[in-house]
């Protein structure tokens, strides 16, 4: 099989896994009000799962509602079935479906799809970026008219201050915020050119995976503001700009706010 009728396998599988987010659900508790999972969300990981595995029988998965250690397989598949599960809950149309595939845990294929608006982001590594077959670009804004999407770590309220306070400091220097509640939205609007930077203290690897692939692809730019690596093996204080210069002065702001992430204090 070659990358590209890899990409396109891929990008069916999600399309199709998005028609078991229409059934009836049920909702449980992840151990906080915030974090919640419904039996939708397993219904589509369970699916990704077994149809992804035909694709690269041999491959490994990171996934948010079952196994969390794939990486020791050449590829490795990382998903989050339905990001943005808090507003699926309520009926808020901000969700998606994120399947990243990494290659010796390097980027390599990121898949993202929107049904709300029926858009499907894809990428793969040196082939750049489209939605819905069409190429994407991140825009070439400056720090004053970007805006920044980035929420109050409603996963780790202990981080809500120093989150507040980054998200003033920002807003004051560039055009606006937005906060859509769901990472893989955001992240694809930025690589789309909607918005310029994006920021969250607290990322899970299903929660950037494929997006990472397809910002980068797009022209943008991703980092870990507190290491020098993306973890997908725990968590990433992770940012994505537009353009270097916009994403180095997103950093120098957090890093003026919150020198360390707030836990390790």
């Amino acid at each position: 099989m070659t990358d590209s009728s890899l990409q396109q396998n891929m990008e069916e599988i999600v399309r199709e896994a998005a028609a078991l987010m229409t059934r009836d659900f049920t909702v449980e508790s992840k151990g906080t009000i915030a974090n919640q999972v419904t039996s939708n969300d397993v219904a589509v990981e369970n699916f990704l799962k077994e149809n992804l595995q035909k694709l690269i029988p041999d491959s490994g998965f990171i996934a948010e509602e079952s196994d969390h250690a794939g990486t020791d397989t050449t590829y490795t598949w990382i998903i989050d079935p339905i990001d943005g599960t808090a507003n699926y809950v309520r009926d808020l149309a901000s969700s998606g479906i994120s399947v990243g595939l990494y290659k010796n845990m390097q980027p390599f294929i990121g898949v993202v799809y929107n049904p709300y608006r029926n858009e499907l982001f894809s990428a793969r590594k040196g082939a750049g970026a489209f939605c819905n077959g069409r190429p994407i670009h991140v825009s070439d804004r400056d720090f004053a008219h970007s805006c920044f999407c980035t929420s109050l770590s409603c996963y780790h309220k202990e981080q809500a201050h120093a989150c507040a306070a980054i998200l003033e400091k920002v807003f004051v220097q560039s055009d606006d915020f937005r906060r859509f509640g769901a990472a893989v939205i955001e992240m694809t609007a930025l690589a789309a050119g909607r918005v310029e930077l994006y920021f969250e203290m607290s990322l899970a690897p299903w929660d950037h995976a494929a997006s990472r692939v397809i910002i980068e692809e797009a022209g943008g730019c991703v980092a870990n503001v507190y290491a020098d690596e993306i973890s997908y093996t725990g968590q990433t204080s992770f940012i994505a700009a537009n353009t270097p210069e916009n994403l180095e002065k997103l950093r120098s702001i957090i890093l003026e706010a919150a020198p360390v992430r707030p836990e390790e204090e």
